[in-house]
C-alpha cells in the first residue's frame, strides 16, 4: 500500500465528458450509483487514451500539487505516453458485489485499506467465490470523494515499488470491473476496484 498526504486545494476542472464514454457507461447506469459511474467513466477515459489522460488530467493536477513531482510521476508520464489505447472495462455485477463487500466491511469497522476483509476473507477467497479462475486484480483507494484525484493517485502509485495499482489500471487483459464504495467519517471514502479478464 502506498500513501500520499494531501493538502486540501481547489482542483482544476476536469475535461468535458466525452459522449462515447458516457454512452458506454450509461449501458450499466441502472446498476451503478453516481460514485460508481464516476469511477467507471474516468477509468475508461484514462484507458482509452492514456497520453490524453496525462495531458488533460494528470498534468493540470501536478500544477496544483507540485510536491507530487518525483520519480513516480516521471515514470507515469513515460508509461502513459507509450501505452496503447486499451479496451473499455464493462460493469460486472459479481465483481461489484465482492468489491462492495470489502469496501463496506472495511468502512463498517473504520479499518485501514486492506485486501483482506475484517473477517479474514482474502482477495483470492473473493475471486473464487464468484468463479473467477484466472486474470484478476484489485485496487483500493482511500480519501476524499473525488474520483478523478483518487484515480490519479492510484496511477502515480507513490510508495508502491512494483507499481501494482498502475499496472492493474493499464492491464490490457482486464475488460470487466466492479466498484465498491464505503463511507467514512470526515467525508472520506474507501473505493475498491475489482478487475477481471474474460473468463471464457
Amino acid at each position: 500500500m502506498g500513501s500520499t498526504r494531501l493538502e486540501i486545494k481547489e482542483l482544476p476542472a476536469p475535461p468535458a465528458k466525452e459522449t462515447q464514454i458516457e454512452e458506454y457507461v450509461s449501458q450499466f447506469s441502472a446498476s451503478l450509483t453516481p460514485t460508481q459511474k464516476e469511477w467507471f467513466y474516468w477509468t475508461n477515459y484514462s484507458r482509452s487514451n492514456p497520453k490524453r489522460f496525462w495531458d488533460s488530467v494528470v498534468a493540470p493536477i501536478l500544477k496544483i500539487y507540485p510536491s507530487f513531482r518525483n520519480s513516480y510521476t516521471i515514470s507515469l508520464k513515460e508509461d502513459l505516453y507509450k501505452a496503447s489505447p486499451l479496451p473499455f472495462v464493462k460493469h460486472n455485477e459479481e465483481l461489484a458485489k465482492v468489491a462492495q463487500s470489502l469496501a463496506g466491511g472495511l468502512a463498517e469497522k473504520k479499518a485501514s485499506p486492506s485486501h483482506t476483509s475484517p473477517s479474514g476473507v482474502t482477495f483470492e477467497d473473493r475471486m473464487q467465490s464468484i468463479s473467477i479462475k484466472k486474470c484478476a486484480g484489485e485496487n483500493i483507494s482511500f480519501g476524499p470523494p473525488n474520483a478523478v484525484l483518487m484515480l490519479v493517485l492510484l496511477y502515480i502509485d507513490e510508495g508502491v515499488p512494483d507499481l501494482g495499482h498502475r499496472r492493474t489500471l493499464l492491464n490490457p487483459s482486464f475488460v470487466e470491473m466492479g466498484v465498491g464504495v464505503g463511507a467514512y467519517p470526515q467525508n472520506k471514502f474507501m473505493v475498491v476496484q475489482d478487475f477481471a479478464c474474460n473468463q471464457k
